[in-house]
């Protein structure tokens, strides 16, 4: 569990963020034992190296009455919404014992749990400031950075983070923490980087730390493949298996990863080969029965992918991912009713789910019927209303509308969903429907030879090429 989750259960529901007091007794277990929001992984099976002299006994926490009072009153004075007597209690705190978190660390904790995002932000930005030296709001921002794609600024903030983490005495506990994380965020931006070797080095230091893990093998194995190692990565993948084994755990098999790699590639063949290998060695395991639809979809084999789907939804009934995949089968198959049915079971299962409401207007709006078609037109609206952006669900209510006669309408939602420059395999179908309509036959083909460009799977790939080759003619 991440140290994040810890703090789940911090807040109430209230507007007001509010510590509980079962939250607030992992605080102090966390303060104590671990001194850093950014210990995320396990720590190493190997003997923890020894603490300095000097070092403060990793227990303090829940034994110090003072560090214990003070926290109380921090705590007491954030559910008041006094954020800043809070902060002035924790600044005292952290003056008297400086291995403890920083107090500005502290408050980006607790706004966090709030959902206040930038406040959050906010204090990390602060504490740069305020403890220059410390390297976890560097560390923290940089890993900000990285998820929100700003790469150029997280890689700043890690050499920022990794030069004081260097530096850095009051807590060898922490040390080793905030250590692990650097390496772990590291082998984040190498991927995101595409820089394979450099990821594959971080990696190897991460194992060295923490001991081989199946997660850290797994992903050795992906950057030893894009370094054109194919043979060496399947063997990492092979010892990740032997390791979930042992640990009685199940991930992706071998086979299944490889699969998966050699279609990120466009490596068909072998992708196939892979995937049917990892099939007949796991039969029975959802996760290589789902990339066995996908494939199947992908290779317009329809009928196994129904098979496979029914297959695996008997595995696992309550599973709306299986179901939504059966669904999506249906609708594939022309199968409206099928799909109807799955869909509106999903829908009343999760009604704000936009992309279940999606499919149940699409498979409404095939099944000539009126009372039907009304529904379809209103889930499809009310999507685009939600999410007024989304092409995929603007070429849906441009479909629905179309099948309802309202070409005008038809295609004003049509142009919208195309307004970004790009368009998708589906609406271009429902483009060249409208075309035809319209008597633009060559504008038709065009938009048909667009949707079936690149083998992208969509609902309509088989009326699209069956469209095409009666307009060839």
């Amino acid at each position: 569990m991440s140290d994040k989750d810890k703090l789940k259960n911090f807040f109430s529901d209230r507007l007001t963020p509010r510590l509980t007091v079962l939250g607030f007794g992992i605080l102090l277990i966390f303060l104590a034992q671990t001194f850093s929001l950014a210990q995320t992984r396990p720590a190493s099976p190997a003997t923890p190296p020894a603490p300095a002299e000097n070092a403060t006994d990793p227990m303090a926490g829940l034994t110090n009455p003072e560090i214990k009072a003070e926290l109380e009153k921090a705590v007491a004075a954030f559910n008041a919404s006094q954020f800043s007597e809070a902060l002035d209690v924790l600044k005292a705190l952290y003056g008297k014992f400086p291995e403890l978190v920083p107090p500005r660390i502290v408050l980006a904790q607790w706004f966090a749990q709030a959902n206040l995002g930038n406040a959050v932000r906010a204090n990390l930005e602060m504490g740069t400031e305020e403890v220059p030296a410390d390297p976890e709001a560097f560390l923290l921002l940089a890993e900000i950075s990285l998820r929100q794609g700003s790469l150029t600024a997280a890689e700043a903030l890690l050499n920022q983070a990794k030069t004081k983490i260097d530096a850095y005495t009051l807590n060898p506990t922490r040390k080793e923490n905030l250590s692990r994380s650097l390496r772990r965020v590291m082998t984040d931006l190498y991927e995101a980087r595409q820089r394979w070797k450099p990821m594959e080095e971080s990696l190897n230091k991460q194992i060295e730390a923490d001991g081989r893990t199946a997660e850290l093998l797994r992903k050795k194995g992906i950057a030893i493949f894009q370094q054109e190692k194919d043979d060496d990565a399947k063997k990492i993948f092979i010892e990740a298996d032997r390791l979930d084994a042992e640990a009685k755990e199940s991930g992706l098999p071998a086979d299944a990863v490889m699969s998966q790699l050699y279609t990120l590639r466009g490596d068909k063949d072998n992708a196939r080969k892979s995937l049917a290998a990892a099939l007949v060695a796991h039969p029975t395991s959802k996760e290589v029965l789902a990339l066995s639809i996908q494939m199947n979809v992908n290779d317009d084999k329809l009928d196994e992918a129904k098979t496979l789907a029914e297959k695996l939804l008997a595995e696992d009934p309550t599973s709306h991912s299986f179901k939504r995949l059966r669904a999506t089968v249906a609708l594939y198959l022309d199968d409206y009713t099928t799909a109807e049915k799955l869909f509106e079971e999903l829908l009343l299962a999760d009604p704000l789910e936009t992309q279940n409401a999606n499919g149940l207007a699409l498979a409404l709006c095939e099944q000539n019927s009126p009372e039907k078609l009304r529904r379809a037109l209103a889930y499809a609206a009310e999507n685009v209303q939600k999410n007024s952006d989304n092409s995929e669900y603007l070429g849906t209510l441009g479909w629905v509308l179309y099948k309802a006669g309202q070409i005008e309408q038809a295609a004003d939602a049509l142009k919208q969903s195309a307004a970004s420059g790009q368009i998708n395999a589906a609406s271009a179908y429902y483009f060249a429907r409208l075309a035809v309509q319209t008597g633009k036959v060559a504008e038709a083909r065009q938009l048909l030879n667009a949707a079936l460009q690149g083998g992208t799977p969509f609902a309509k790939r088989r009326d699209a090429i069956k469209l095409l080759d009666e307009l060839s003619k």
